[in-house]
């Protein structure tokens, strides 16, 4: 990305983070990352915010944001993945409407792309972020043709306007071909503890283990802790891959877990964390790999939902593995 595309990434993202990360509780954690955009592939922003919240973290080689405390074996691993599937700009018109491709290999279903239309996105260009619409089908113009002469909405027929008349005032605004492109986001809390936003549950799963950090300073017993929110999840795991070849290959035991992004929603809200095997591969060969879920209602939509008790749930649980809970 555009170094200052960057920047105004980054400028927008640490504002979330104004109160020290330590004096913020779990839910605004959460609130405050669900409101971040991290496209596969452009997560910059939200990588220079975590490193101004998280004393000691460091970026290693692949931009992966890294906490370690400790030294020697055993190592235990937490890997949460910071990016979402997204889109970038795949074209600009003559008449200054923007086209649009997904990034991310992650398969979401067919209405994914669907609960794009006529919805507010934001894209991030090189002089920050721009305000935009995807377009609907005039009640005018098709008044009177079979509904079932159109197809269900999809990625080819959106079309992002920004406020631009032509190509050239595209490019003003700062926008070129492959600025990343996201959902407006405004994280919603209803109900007794819950909460709904675009790929909240991810982003939960993340304030969870920042909040399990900054609670353990120094985790007690022997052996290295180290917890990674890493990046390119999306592009099979890239960021991840990385942070155990250089952290868990050839130790045993290497314990790791992976916060997955979602769960089945039956036990939302009892305060439960769902457990599994390493499924997608990410840490093929090493030892004791477990996956860590949160229950989701709602899963992969704009109101995808999750439960602030689980959350907690998931932060206890985490200080437990990394022997800060004694």
């Amino acid at each position: 990305m555009h170094s200052r595309s960057r920047s105004a990434l980054a400028v927008l993202a640490a504002a979330c983070f104004a109160v020290p990360a330590p004096a913020q509780t779990l839910d605004s954690l959460v609130l405050r990352l669900a409101s971040m955009t991290a496209v596969t592939g452009f997560e910059d922003a939200m990588a220079e915010s975590l490193l101004a919240a998280l004393p000691g973290a460091a970026l290693d080689r692949a931009g992966n944001v890294l906490w370690s405390s400790g030294s020697g074996e055993p190592v235990r691993v937490a890997l949460c993945p910071m990016d979402e599937v997204g889109w970038v700009v795949g074209a600009v018109t003559p008449q200054g409407y923007l086209t649009l491709r997904r990034v991310g290999i992650t398969p979401m279903g067919p209405l994914f792309d669907q609960f794009l239309e006529g919805q507010r996105v934001t894209v991030f260009g090189r002089r920050g972020a721009v305000a935009g619409v995807v377009g609907v089908r005039s009640v005018h113009l098709t008044r009177g043709r079979p509904a079932a002469s159109d197809g269900p909405f999809a990625l080819d027929d959106a079309a992002v306007d920004v406020g631009a008349a032509s190509a050239a005032a595209v490019r003003v605004l700062g926008i070129d071909v492959l600025a990343p492109v996201a959902r407006a986001k405004r994280a919603h809390r209803y109900g007794p503890d819950l909460i709904a936003a675009p790929d909240v549950t991810a982003r939960a799963a993340c304030a969870a283990l920042l909040a399990a950090v900054l609670r353990t300073p120094a985790p007690s017993g022997p052996g290295t802790v180290v917890a990674a929110f890493t990046r390119r999840r999306q592009l099979r795991w890239d960021g991840a891959s990385f942070v155990l070849m250089e952290h868990a290959r050839g130790v045993a035991p290497a314990n790791v877990v992976v916060l997955g992004e979602s769960a089945a929603e039956d036990s939302l809200g009892t305060g439960a964390v769902v457990a599994g095997q390493d499924s997608v591969g990410v840490a093929r060969g090493y030892q004791a790999v477990t996956t860590w879920s949160l229950p989701t209602r709602y899963a992969h939509t704009p109101v995808e939902t999750v439960s602030l008790k689980d959350a907690a749930a998931l932060t206890a649980r985490l200080r437990a593995f990394m022997g800060g809970d004694r």
